[in-house]
């Protein structure tokens, strides 16, 4: 008698990286020390993009550099919002 139901593994995220095929847990590690006000600004980044800290990290930097592109002025307004919510 078969069980009914979800079949296994479909539980959680899949874990993606940034090409195909890739995992994010297969990344080299890298540690960072950032002051508080950063570190917020990062985390309410994500949040309000609704993206992984790695990844506001890897966007920002290659628009620093030039070969990504920066964020979009609703972008930008909605990490704002997020940022004043948490200062109160």
């Amino acid at each position: 008698m078969a069980k009914k139901g979800k079949p296994r593994g479909t539980k959680g995220r899949l874990p993606t990286g940034i090409r195909p095929g890739e995992k994010v847990s297969e990344y080299r590690r890298f540690t960072v020390r950032l002051p508080d006000d950063v570190r917020a600004e990062l985390e309410a980044a994500a949040g309000a993009l609704r993206r992984p800290a790695w990844r506001i990290l890897l966007d920002a930097l290659r628009a620093y550099v030039g070969s990504g592109p920066a964020l979009t002025e609703d972008e930008r307004r909605a990490v704002r919002v997020v940022l004043r919510l948490h200062e109160k």
